[in-house]
């Protein structure tokens, strides 16, 4: 979807929805992957449910500009990073954007409205993956008690047990 597309959902008021799988995400699989997500079956079973829907104008100071509002509903097979437990996580997260060229003073100023660019080329795919990527968490970890930690080294043995076999001669 171009941002030609954006505009007009944006200025129509009309509504796109779909799904899109992992495999059109790359940027997040991979991010998934630095998180500790190696279960293959695990991320292709992930889906992201999209809803982007043209909203009424708004003001930003003098400027009146179409708005969209993207929610977008995904359940993502997160790892803890302390126990390295199966955490999965749903997210559920909704997005305004006032389509434009430049963004007014107001506009920028403004922390709950983001702008997309009327004239960029962007697929809809980089816009949804954009913002999963920011909505994921820093680090993932069980809010409670973990599970009991698991040891992947093994037990080491003290290097000073040896020490206390010596005797010294006087």
């Amino acid at each position: 979807m171009s941002n030609a597309r954006y505009l007009e959902l944006a200025r129509q008021q009309k509504k796109s929805e779909g799904m899109l799988e992992i495999a059109s995400l790359p940027r997040l699989e991979e991010a998934l992957s630095d998180l500790g997500v190696n279960d293959a079956q695990a991320l292709a079973k992930v889906s992201v449910v999209y809803q982007l829907q043209g909203l009424p104008p708004r003001y930003f100071g003098d400027t009146q500009l179409p708005m969209l509002g993207l929610a977008v509903q995904a359940s993502l097979p997160l790892v803890c990073q302390r126990c390295f437990a199966p955490m999965p996580q749903s997210l559920d997260v909704q997005f305004e954007f006032a389509v434009c060229d430049e963004p007014p003073e107001a506009l920028l100023e403004d922390e709950d409205v983001d702008w997309l660019e009327s004239s960029a080329e962007s697929t809809f795919e980089s816009l949804v993956e954009d913002e999963l990527l920011m909505a994921l968490p820093i680090a993932v970890m069980h809010e409670e008690a973990c599970a009991p930690l698991q040891k992947t080294a093994g037990e080491k043995p003290n290097p000073f047990a040896a020490l206390k076999n010596l005797k010294l001669d006087k």
